[in-house]
């Protein structure tokens, strides 16, 4: 994060502004995440960002746009031309918090370990500011609180809902906070920014039985077991190992008992790759092997693969554009390129396929990473992020 003097004159007057409700900006974030909710369950969280919403002079608030838990923010409705749209996820995760924060998820088995609780604050702090200078804008600003982003797809049911012509985007942006980048630098790419991303369900079935008594079963944790391997084997024997594809199981449900052997197994994946050459590949040798193995030692198994997210793409010329005018606000050394695409998986990649967008990485340069049970934000960033918000509906 650059000091003051690189900012531009606009760029230092709206982050004085941002600082003067930090105090605010830090107060909604802790109300976030200490009520934590789940894809489309954003209930509480709709109202509390709604009741901001309305307290800002200038404000259009539209709720329950094509999801009942949708927030919409519109500055400067009357103004011609396409909107520019910034957009915050708000779902949670389900994941059981760790951080040992006073203000903690009051939720069990639910936390803000994605950052949206920042993210949401930091776009209500940008809407306060642009209301501030609503008069200055030369285009529509729609601000977005997305439901469902979260592996859910929130925004492919906005896009299907024609969220995109109902108020006419020309141009989506989206801010994502990073700690594996340094603290308060801005990280874009050209092109594919996150991989294709996919989530998988494998059911295996067997014969329950005592555990003491395995030859008169067929045991589904064991099949389940040699599906997982073989599926990461032939990962590591099938594919080029330049071409990155990653399959992870990050859930299996099975059995009541320590000494009783279950009838059903259930596997809950996900996919990354950046090929759709490759995604084809591997979903269609899943659904050949995962049945295969689970005949070879007489069980069943059947394969669910959904396609959940495509790849977010970043407009070149918009990434030029905001290198542009973000130079003066980050300072030279503030913005840098990605070299490589994430495999991280973003359901921005819905605007990103129609409108021309751009998907940005801010660093907050912490120890834990997203996901983490300890994760966790510089609330201290929070002025800083919703000012270069602003900045960038009222410059680009």
């Amino acid at each position: 994060m650059s000091d003051n003097s690189g900012l531009s004159a606009l760029g230092a007057q709206l982050l004085a502004e941002a600082e003067n409700i930090s105090e605010e900006m830090r107060d909604w974030r802790r109300d976030f995440h200490q009520f934590p909710e789940l894809a489309f369950e954003e209930n509480i969280t709709a109202s509390k960002i709604t009741r901001v919403l309305d307290s800002i002079e200038g404000m259009e608030v539209i709720s329950g746009f094509a999801i009942p838990t949708s927030v919409i923010g519109i500055l400067g409705k009357d103004l011609p031309g396409p909107a520019i749209l910034l957009r915050s996820c708000m779902d949670a995760l389900a994941v059981e918090e760790e951080t040992g924060l006073s203000f903690s998820s009051c939720m069990p088995g639910l936390m803000h370990a994605c950052g949206h609780d920042a993210h949401m604050a930091s776009l209500l702090g940008a809407a306060r500011v642009l209301s501030f200078h609503r008069d200055e804008l030369k285009r529509k600003v729609v601000l977005l609180f997305q439901p469902a982003g979260e592996g859910k797809g929130g925004a492919r049911i906005l896009v299907e809902n024609r969220f995109l012509e109902t108020f006419n985007i020309g141009n989506a942006a989206s801010l994502h906070w990073w700690s594996e980048i340094p603290y308060g630098e801005l990280f874009l790419r050209k092109g594919v920014l996150t991989a294709l991303s996919d989530r998988i369900h494998i059911d295996i079935r067997g014969t329950a039985g005592h555990a003491a008594e395995p030859h008169m079963t067929i045991d589904p944790i064991t099949i389940s077991s040699h599906i997982v391997i073989a599926i990461q084997t032939m990962l590591t024997r099938e594919i080029d190992p330049r071409d990155p594809v990653v399959v992870s199981f990050g859930q299996i449900e099975a059995g009541y008992a320590y000494n009783v052997i279950p009838e059903q197994v259930n596997l809950w994946g996900t996919l990354r790759a950046f090929s759709p050459k490759t995604r084809d590949f591997v979903q269609s040798r899943i659904e050949t092997v995962a049945p295969a193995i689970a005949k070879a030692f007489r069980g069943l198994a059947s394969v669910e693969y959904t396609r959940n997210y495509g790849q977010v793409e970043n407009d070149s010329e918009m990434v030029d554009k905001v290198v542009n005018v973000g130079i003066p606000f980050f300072g030279e050394d503030g913005i840098k390129m990605l070299e490589r695409p994430l495999l991280s998986g973003e359901d921005f990649s819905f605007f990103s396929s129609c409108v021309p967008s751009v998907f940005m990485l801010m660093g907050t340069g912490l120890e834990y990473g997203l996901h983490h049970p300890r994760y966790d934000i510089p609330e201290n960033m929070l002025p800083f992020s919703a000012a270069w918000e602003s900045y960038m509906a009222l410059t680009l």
